[in-house]
């Protein structure tokens, strides 16, 4: 028995009841982030997109999304192959692209113009598209840079609303693409002269809507050492001074730069130390993932004061492709709400996770393939239903624009909490009305159900399974929600932290070979109590999503707009007057 499971046993063992209390005050008066309808998106790396189209799947996954939140997921084109990428007028082998030596193992991918074409149409209309141009080359004035930025504008149009020069820039030293005083003033020196290149063309000067430049596209977290492929000054707070300098010096280029991008993978395969710290409880777990975002903090802060968002521009799980077992499960798609939700709090405007037609940490896998000498069907995985419990949080109602919060009361490892704001004008001034609240349940239940998927690998993260009853929570949130108003509850479901099927949010499933939905929603209604009071249940490892419309009161009585429940099943509660929140939770012997 590993150390791991020894621990985890003597835990079950030991606890046989255990009680936490908190109070959890909900109020307006909070500092909020912006809260986009668009804030999940996909990154696809570069050779992996053909499969992507191959199949409606992907179209329809995305399309689903901009239904509920009425904006399509952003997409961004790029990963390790954008800078392995060179365009060609024909290629030998008569078709548009080709990866050598491989798929799986390339070092080149070559590509003609006709390869934009064919997915130039392909994302639901409105999708937002960046693409990653090859920086790596920076022989003959980076002619083939120029040239992809060309032709993929001219596939695109305005579909195409950034580009990014090169990927994960701080590891070109150690790629042996730079030497040595590789650094931010290089970086900047070259970023001008390429984007220079771009935006004095004829093209550029004639296109509607002429895209911008996502800057930075830095790998390495800024206070994780051992986690930093080279030594470099390499952070957004480096490249802009602090928003005051930098790379914005200019006016001319602080006026191209449409975001900052950076890149998180909190866990990895790619080296023995971090293969040794893969852990399922350690992803699902809100401390380590505050530990792990919060760093993110002061990039946001200098890149907002160099009048551009910072986004996290590719992110997954794991790295060097995921890990089936952690990256596959509920427990990511638990993570994945509490990543974006959290990144958006401290002022990450959008977050893109990493996909591959034949990794293990992607959502959805567009066709069948054989990996580690297992057959993997074309379908959804788990993680899939975190980003449809998001976009439930962060669709806005007409001409309304949303703010996050994090709740100070609803921080720990095991509970995390997030308050989100309406914003309206009136008398000149700022007006924010509490519209919804989510809570987390981060803590781990391994159970004995949904392991298997045929969509993914059949590996797990231990054999070690929770025992007796899954514990349960009472949750008890003090609002200024009038008393009577109703409360629409959305929860995000699976079996067990290990999980890989068997997920929903608010009882439905998707098909997974084509992506449609394959039932109509049940949404619990609670009813708030007197003093702004609400009590619902929790279960260990699960989600909850509580909205309400207008929450305009007339004599006492509340005037929610309550709609959006109808033609659902509905189920009501009745909250009650408490200001805590009442953790028991009952193991079995």
């Amino acid at each position: 028995m590993t150390f791991r499971s020894v621990a985890l046993a003597a835990l079950v063992a030991a606890a046989k009841v255990t009680a936490q209390d908190a109070i959890i005050n909900v109020t307006s008066d909070v500092s909020t982030r912006s809260l986009i309808p668009d804030i999940y998106g996909y990154s696809v790396e570069p050779i992996w997109v053909n499969d992507y189209i191959s199949t409606p799947m992907a179209a329809n996954l995305l399309g689903i999304i901009a239904d509920v939140t009425g904006k399509p997921p952003p997409i961004r084109v790029g990963g390790n192959t954008a800078d392995q990428t060179y365009i060609h007028d024909t290629l030998s082998t008569g078709n548009d692209s080709v990866a050598i030596p491989g798929l799986t193992n390339a070092k080149l991918f070559n590509i003609t113009a006709g390869w934009y074409e064919s997915w130039a149409d392909y994302f639901p209309e409105g999708t937002d598209i960046i693409y990653t141009l090859n920086l790596a080359v920076n022989d003959s004035a980076w002619a083939n840079a120029v040239a992809e930025a060309e032709a993929v504008h001219a596939a695109l149009g305005d579909k195409l609303v950034m580009f990014e020069l090169g990927n994960e820039i701080d590891h070109f030293i150690n790629k042996g693409w730079r030497d040595p005083s590789w650094s931010v003033a290089a970086y900047t020196q070259q970023f001008r002269n390429l984007t220079g290149q771009i935006t004095s063309s004829a093209w550029y000067a004639t296109a509607d809507g002429k895209p911008k430049f996502q800057a930075g596209v830095f790998a390495d977290p800024p206070w994780v050492p051992d986690q930093q492929d080279e030594v470099d000054n390499f952070s957004i707070a480096n490249l802009t001074q602090d928003g005051e300098g930098g790379i914005v010096e200019r006016p001319e280029d602080r006026e191209i730069i449409g975001s900052y991008a950076t890149h998180l993978y909190p866990q990895s395969t790619c080296d023995t130390a971090r293969w040794l710290r893969m852990r399922l409880d350690l992803l699902s777990n809100h401390t380590v993932l505050w530990l792990n975002v919060s760093q993110y903090a002061p990039q946001a802060a200098a890149a907002d004061k160099a009048g551009a968002p910072l986004v996290m521009g590719e992110t997954n799980s794991v790295s060097c492709s995921g890990k089936s077992g952690i990256s596959d499960t509920f427990g990511a798609a638990l993570w994945g709400v509490d990543y974006v939700l959290m990144g958006a709090s401290i002022g990450i405007q959008k977050t893109y996770f990493h996909l591959g037609a034949q990794s293990e940490y992607s959502a959805f896998t567009p066709q069948p393939y054989e990996l580690k000498n297992e057959s993997v069907q074309a379908g959804i995985r788990a993680n899939w239903y975190g980003h449809y419990f998001v976009a439930k949080v962060a669709a806005a109602g007409q001409d309304e624009e949303l703010g996050i919060a994090a709740l100070p009361g609803a921080n720990s490892s095991e509970l995390s909490g997030y308050a989100v704001y309406a914003g309206t004008s009136g008398s000149g001034e700022e007006q924010k009305e509490l519209r919804k609240l989510v809570f987390l349940d981060m803590g781990v239940w391994n159970g004995t159900q949904g392991l298997g998927n045929n969509a993914t690998l059949s590996a797990t993260d231990g054999a070690v399974f929770s025992e007796g009853e899954r514990p349960a929570a009472t949750l008890r949130v003090s609002t200024p929600w009038c008393a009577g108003t109703n409360v629409t509850v959305t929860r995000l479901t699976g079996p067990g932290t290990n999980a890989k099927s068997g997920v929903a949010v608010a009882g439905v499933m998707f098909n997974s070979k084509t992506g449609e939905k394959l039932s109509e929603e049940t949404v619990e209604v609670l009813s708030v109590g007197t003093d702004g009071t609400l009590e619902f249940g929790l279960t260990r490892a699960e989600g909850v999503l509580l909205e309400v419309g207008s929450t305009n009161c007339t004599g006492g009585v509340p005037t929610t707009d309550t709609s959006g429940a109808a033609g659902k099943g509905v189920a009501f509660w009745t909250g009650l007057v408490v200001v805590v929140i009442s953790c028991m939770v009952i193991l079995g012997t």
